[in-house]
């Protein structure tokens, strides 16, 4: 298990390996060391005994105090951001009186604003969403969803874990999170957006009111803001199965078998039928589900989880 997940860096993780081992501190660049050591002793994972000593304390100990600083700076982050999506509300708010709303549309219903986003949704490639409250999609949009999952799109949703409750909504979050929407999971709810390519975003007229309307920003920097909210939140979330391999999707299983057979990315796009630059994204977009630092990497964990 790397230790990477909870703020330290490869050498603070190895230095403090080898004092749990009482090898001592590491061979290597002294200076990179000792300021390693510094790091470790204000996490308070490394004391120094009576003789002045520097010792490593048990793993079960080191390991709580990790969490419990992660915890802490993920709640200082969400905080932040709460306060950033304040300030955006108030200076749209601004913006809309002096009659000067360039990129922003209002949209009143809860019907309007579940069409545009379906709307959207159909031709999107890529879609981020935050959500206060998971809850199953209506019923004649479910198909629609799923068939959008097995085209390629990225789909990525964050959601409350206090929305996880219901046995059912479990179910209907993990069909989707294998099928492609991969979800993570905050501790506490953040505030609400969706957003399109990158391009367009959704969030509601009144914060934490879905039912108020949305506000529809095409405004390239209020946007591009919002994919910076919405990857910071992601960094912090939890992953919905994290001791499960990622489910792959009809087009990754695709591509995964293309970077094995094919031997260029020409070849391999005219096999999938697109265009090289949209294969290479593809690729990017698994190595990146799979944790893999290059293709090479990527061929060995499908090996191990015994897909190809």
């Amino acid at each position: 298990m790397s230790l990477s997940s909870l703020g330290l860096t490869a050498l603070d993780e190895t230095v403090y390996r080898a004092l749990l081992r009482g090898d001592g501190a590491p061979p290597g660049d002294p200076g990179a060391t000792r300021a390693s050591m510094a790091r470790l002793t204000q996490l308070e994972l490394v004391r120094l005994d009576a003789d002045g000593k520097a010792v490593a304390i048990e793993p079960g100990l080191a390991i709580s105090r990790l969490i419990r600083r992660r915890l802490l700076e993920t709640s200082a982050e969400q905080r932040r951001i709460s306060a950033a999506w304040e300030t955006l509300h108030m200076l749209t708010a601004e913006d809309q009186s002096t009659g000067s709303a360039i990129g922003v549309e209002r949209i009143d219903g809860v019907e309007q604003v579940n069409e545009r986003l379906w709307s959207m949704a159909a031709d999107a490639y890529e879609v981020m969403t935050i959500q206060s409250v998971r809850r199953r999609a209506v019923p004649e949009m479910l198909p629609t969803y799923l068939k959008r999952l097995t085209e390629g799109v990225r789909w990525r949703t964050i959601v409350p874990r206090g929305s996880l409750r219901r046995q059912d909504v479990i179910e209907y979050v993990l069909a989707l999170h294998r099928a492609g929407d991969h979800h993570r999971v905050i501790e506490e709810p953040a505030q609400q957006m969706v957003i399109f390519d990158r391009a367009m975003a959704f969030v509601p007229t009144v914060p934490n009111a879905s039912g108020s309307g949305a506000l529809m920003f095409r405004q390239a920097g209020a946007v591009a803001t919002m994919v910076d909210l919405f990857e910071r939140v992601w960094a912090h979330a939890t992953d919905l199965e994290p001791d499960q391999a990622p489910a792959l999707t009809p087009r990754e299983r695709q591509v995964l078998h293309l970077l094995s057979s094919a031997g260029k990315d020409e070849v391999a796009a005219r096999e999938m039928g697109v265009s090289l630059r949209t294969y290479r994204r593809h690729v990017a977009e698994l190595l990146d589900r799979l944790g893999a630092a290059n293709r090479f990497q990527a061929a060995l964990f499908a090996q191990r989880q015994g897909w190809i």
